[in-house]
């Protein structure tokens, strides 16, 4: 058997004839195979063996590309570390009405309004800044618990109604 090259006569290793091949490596027209890594699921990926060129073009489509020419398309992004600004440990100047007077306040609404147009009136002084949150859910409480246990009289008008 010749071991030459039938293009330009250098030796031809013994593995290319196994295969089949006559010509050398430098002469060869014929591309490396290449592939492209599939990935079903999370894990267990396989390769599809393809051409150099469909191994390039299917790795720039694909999210998770094998290939380094892949993540070309993104933008390159810089995290500016900031240094942290100093507290200034400044009290609250904002002042509200305290407790009882809103209590007050409020009482006398739910006296002529009733119930539902009270807690709207709560939800304005607490959103306008008049009253904290706190004081808002304190006096909630308050306005809810005469609503759900009526006082002595409202009992006695609704036994005179014949309502119970």
């Amino acid at each position: 058997m010749v071991n030459n090259c039938s293009r330009c006569s250098k030796d031809v290793p013994q593995a290319r004839i196994d295969e089949g091949y006559t010509i050398c490596v430098d002469c060869s027209t014929e591309e490396k195979v290449s592939c492209h890594t599939i990935y079903p699921h999370k894990t267990g990926g396989y390769i599809q063996v393809v051409s150099k060129e469909q191994s390039e073009r299917m790795n720039r489509l694909d999210r998770r590309g094998t290939s380094v020419k892949s993540s070309k398309h993104y933008k390159s992004f810089v995290v500016e570390k900031k240094e942290p600004t100093e507290y200034k440990n400044r009290r609250c100047t904002k002042v509200y009405t305290d407790y009882g007077t809103a209590l007050i306040k409020v009482i006398a609404y739910y006296q002529e309004w009733g119930y539902e147009p009270t807690l709207k009136y709560l939800r304005e002084l607490n959103s306008s800044g008049d009253i904290p949150l706190m004081t808002r859910v304190k006096v909630q409480n308050v306005i809810t618990e005469r609503y759900l246990n009526p006082s002595p009289r409202a009992l006695i008008r609704k036994i005179n109604k014949g309502v119970m």
